[in-house]
């Protein structure tokens, strides 16, 4: 007599375990973290980064912070390269703007069905003017949900010495 009800038990845990659950990812924001690097690390000048999106307005991705030494921007999945306007601006009100060019690779990541589509990124050439900017180097050129690990070193110029 308690035979049916073991099995029916047994079998609705079987039937509740090969439910599969939706294992999409919490952080699923990709950036590129940029690390400053050098003399000049925290940068004591105002820095606002812009780039011109598809439509052709500029947007502001990171508007006015003094004292940082490392921020994330995100990327672009559908261009090829990236361009990022750096304006620095010290308290006198002095103002210099470099252009940087970053050239990647979009890879499309797929996680499940159920889950938000994303792209991960390899960047492949990083070119820049050099008014502020003396260097940047590629640390970690795979761009995906690890934001720990900087992927650009920023070395800017010390107007200061």
């Amino acid at each position: 007599m308690k035979r049916p009800y073991i099995l029916v038990l047994f079998s609705l845990i079987l039937a509740l375990a090969a439910c599969s659950s939706i294992d999409c990812p919490l952080n699923n924001r990709v950036a590129t973290v940029y690390k400053l690097a050098g003399d000049v690390a925290p940068l004591a000048d105002v820095l606002t980064i812009s780039t011109t999106r598809i439509n052709g307005e500029d947007t502001i991705l990171l508007n006015q912070v003094e004292g940082v030494d490392s921020f994330q921007l995100p990327v672009s999945y559908n261009r090829p390269e990236d361009v990022l306007y750096f304006e620095r601006t010290n308290s006198t009100g002095w103002s210099m703007t470099d252009t940087v060019v970053i050239e990647k690779q979009d890879i499309p990541h797929f996680e499940s069905i159920d889950c938000n589509p994303s792209y991960f990124h390899v960047i492949k050439r990083v070119r820049h003017t050099r008014l502020t900017i003396d260097s940047i180097v590629i640390n970690k050129e795979i761009v995906n949900y690890d934001a720990k690990t900087p992927h650009l070193l920023v070395y800017f110029k010390n107007f200061y010495q």
